[in-house]
């Protein structure tokens, strides 16, 4: 199992009932915010999911799933990756919780038994999206900026929300210009760098489809 190697980790049995579950792992960890953040953004991702004809059980999964590597330290999460060799960028190296995503996914396969891609891409992009992304990916990765876990409402959240009136594509343009143009971000990652190139590129071109 793959909390076997983090004796740290309080890790309850699995109900079957995905919500307590992950709320009990939190929970038992310390982690009772995680919970509720990773609960509100299951909330939005699934009326998300709704507007823009996704699945809304799949939306719902991802969302509460999406941080569940909250339970480990960043320098485990460094360790997990070094050892088994990720490719790293600068910004993982130098801000270790960005792995968080990529851990979460693990987690989400191995300890919780997800197979859904269409679940287990968004949480692996959530914080920074990817090149190309899937509606699924762009959902959660709204979702999470939306019902994020400050106090407070977030200084972006009416220009994302008029953004999504067009589409997730315009919704994730906004909120990444934003904070570039803000100054906000610590250290563009690999992927939001090459996920921003490609939306901003894509903005010239409405009338083209997602690939």
């Amino acid at each position: 199992m793959f909390f076997d190697a983090y004796p740290y980790v309080a890790c309850p049995a699995l109900t079957g009932n995905l919500t307590a579950d992950v709320r009990a792992l939190l929970d038992a960890n310390g982690r009772p915010k995680t919970f509720e953040h990773a609960l509100a953004v299951s909330e939005v991702n699934a009326g998300l999911a709704s507007r823009f004809g996704l699945d809304a059980a799949k939306c719902r999964t991802a969302g509460l799933l999406h941080d569940i590597s909250a339970v480990l330290t960043p320098t485990d999460m460094l360790a997990y990756a070094q050892a088994r060799e990720f490719p790293l960028c600068e910004a993982e190296l130098r801000y270790n919780f960005l792995l968080h995503q990529r851990i979460s996914r693990i987690i989400a396969q191995e300890h919780f038994g997800v197979a859904d891609d269409d679940i287990l891409s968004p949480i692996e992009c959530h914080t920074t999206l990817r090149v190309k992304p899937a509606p699924f990916d762009m959902a959660l990765f709204i979702a999470d900026k939306l019902a994020w876990d400050q106090e407070g409402t977030p200084p972006y959240y009416d220009i994302v929300r008029t953004a999504l009136e067009v589409s997730l594509e315009k919704a994730c343009l906004v909120y990444m210009d934003y904070m570039v143009e803000s100054g906000r971000l610590l250290c563009p990652h690999v992927n939001w760098t090459a996920a921003h190139d490609f939306l901003r590129a894509r903005a010239v071109q409405p009338r083209q489809h997602l690939l």
